[in-house]
């Protein structure tokens, strides 16, 4: 009966929403202006890395456009640091005009040192995703050693960035044309990282220089890792790092220089774990077949649910973006629980268009094992959204 209900009023409200749709566009120029602070943990290690090999910044939005930073341990000089400002891959206007930037190095107190700042002297082009501008020589290692801002192996860069860009430049749908899908909001990729291959060979083959045992499953599977890698990508794991040092540093039997440090990660399947740790040495997800079924749809609900735990945004927009592409009747109640459980909105969108876009499909997925697990979260979702749609539509009509 609740079923049948539901369906009537998903039918007559879709039928008043897929009415018509309506465009509106609009030009609006303005300077914009933003900044984003890049902190480098671990610099004795990235100057072990081959000439050539580069680490990316999470990627950063300023107006409608996405950046990133690119940190070049050895530069194209000898003895200096190269800092580069990219364009990003997943940035939604792939061109960027009238840029200028600058970067500065930060000392103890948060401030920008006049001496360790470049600017661009003339506004710069990005014609295409992925171009660079920078400094090839940026800085001397041994002037960042004599400023008093490397401590504790450890130091910051800010990025300020001014462009001008088209505020509206995205079109506005009516309300009545709501039913454009929402799956291209999850579909946000990774930025590649460069240098993969040497991280790939220091993790899985040759593991130089690593410094953290990683137990996981009870202790009956441990990785070895490197804990300047794992604080960068993990801010959940770098404060159980610190916590880590802390405790040692308090215990008079706490180890000593160079020890091997451990931590435990509980709940999280080792297979999950695994690829947590490859995507974070190689900003790439392991791939799942799709013949695998159930068990690809498993491991990336345990990723998604890995990711989120341990805050790795990146790996977990890559997994809503694998789980959007699955939805159907069989696994749309599942990838609805787990995105709501997760709040990962531009996952849950898809999944409610999927359940709305026909009354049949809402009383399939009903039918379905997974709903029947997932039923306690599943259902006051539905019946919210029917419910705000149904008041919509008496709303109109009156």
């Amino acid at each position: 009966m609740a079923a049948s209900t539901a369906a009537a009023l998903m039918r007559t409200a879709t039928t008043r929403r897929l009415s018509r749709y309506a465009t509106s566009s609009a030009m609006v120029l303005r300077e914009v202006s933003g900044s984003h602070k890049l902190t480098i943990n671990g610099c004795q290690p990235s100057k072990k890395f081959d000439q050539g090999w580069t680490w990316d910044s999470k990627p950063f939005r300023v107006g409608g456009h996405s950046w990133r930073i690119r940190y070049c341990p050895h530069g194209d000089a000898e003895g200096h640091i190269s800092l580069y400002l990219e364009l990003d891959p997943s940035s939604a206007i792939d061109a960027a005009r009238d840029v200028k930037f600058r970067f500065s190095v930060l000392d103890q107190s948060g401030n920008p040192v006049p001496k360790l700042t470049r600017a661009t002297m003339e506004p710069c082009s990005f014609p295409n995703l992925s171009w660079c501008h920078g400094f090839r020589d940026f800085m001397r290692w041994e002037d960042l050693e004599a400023s008093g801002c490397l401590k504790d192996d450890t130091f910051t860069v800010q990025c300020d960035v001014t462009h001008t860009t088209d505020l509206g430049a995205a079109a506005t749908f009516d309300d009545d044309a709501a039913a454009t899908p929402a799956t291209a909001a999850a579909a946000a990729p990774a930025p590649k990282l460069h240098g993969e291959h040497h991280l790939t060979e220091l993790l899985w083959k040759q593991k130089r220089g690593a410094d953290v045992t990683v137990d996981v499953g009870g202790g009956e599977v441990t990785f070895d890792a490197h804990g300047w890698l794992l604080a960068e990508r993990s801010p959940v794991l770098k404060a159980e790092l610190e916590l880590l040092a802390l405790n040692s540093k308090k215990s008079s039997a706490g180890a000593g220089a160079g020890a091997q440090r451990r931590i435990e990660i509980k709940g999280v399947d080792p297979k999950v774990f695994k690829a947590v740790l490859h995507y974070m040495y190689t900003n790439a997800v392991p791939e799942m077949e799709e013949d695998d079924g159930d068990d690809a749809m498993a491991m990336a609900h345990g990723l998604l649910a890995a990711a989120d735990r341990l805050k790795v945004d990146g790996l977990k927009l890559a997994c809503e973006e694998t789980l959007s592409k699955r939805i159907d009747v069989s696994t749309a109640a599942g990838i609805l629980a787990v995105a709501e459980q997760h709040g990962c909105g531009a996952l849950k969108a898809p999944c409610l268009e999927f359940l709305m876009a026909r009354p049949e499909n809402l009383k399939a997925v009903m039918e379905t094992e997974g709903y029947g697990k997932a039923r306690a979260i599943v259902q006051p979702l539905v019946m919210e959204l029917g419910m705000k749609q149904w008041l919509a539509f008496i709303g109109a009509a009156s």
